[in-house]
């Protein structure tokens, strides 16, 4: 059948990455497609460090006595509860994960190409971004996900 993908890995030049338009057919094409997805993995890192520190720092300036947890009638412990949700903190975590999840997706469709060079850029991306970002033993501690 003509337009299937090979199901092994491979080395070639020529591949077609995500898009029609992202297509590489030399050593050069293939070389900035490793380039972009080495970057994108530092992204990825970084991102996820980006919501880690938030996420601290809004628990450090949080920690001293929040009214919103102080007994209140239920309609107003509710109020309080949608306050926290909806607080531009919280929206921003959101906005980030959202991000961190889209380039996830992102990167997993590009090494499912099963073009070996771009996965081992994206392996040596993962791991730069890793040791850049996260990559001390408390930092681990507070990352519960994959993503």
């Amino acid at each position: 059948m003509t337009g299937m993908m090979d199901m092994i890995i491979h080395f070639r030049e020529k591949e077609l990455i995500l898009f029609s338009f992202w297509r590489t057919g030399t050593l050069l094409g293939m070389a900035v497609s490793m380039f972009i997805s080495f970057l994108l993995c530092i992204l990825y890192e970084g991102i996820k460090g980006l919501r880690l520190f938030l996420a601290l720092r809004h628990v450090k300036v949080n920690a001293g006595g929040d009214q919103d947890t102080a007994p209140l009638t239920p309609m107003v412990q509710m109020t309080g509860y949608t306050k926290r949700v909806f607080s531009g903190a919280r929206l921003a975590q959101a906005a980030l994960y959202g991000i961190q999840a889209l380039l996830a997706y992102i990167l997993m469709l590009i090494v499912m190409t099963y073009n070996g060079n771009l996965i081992l850029s994206i392996v040596v991306g993962e791991a730069v971004g890793y040791l850049l970002f996260t990559g001390t033993p408390l930092v681990d501690s507070h990352l519960a996900t994959c993503c």
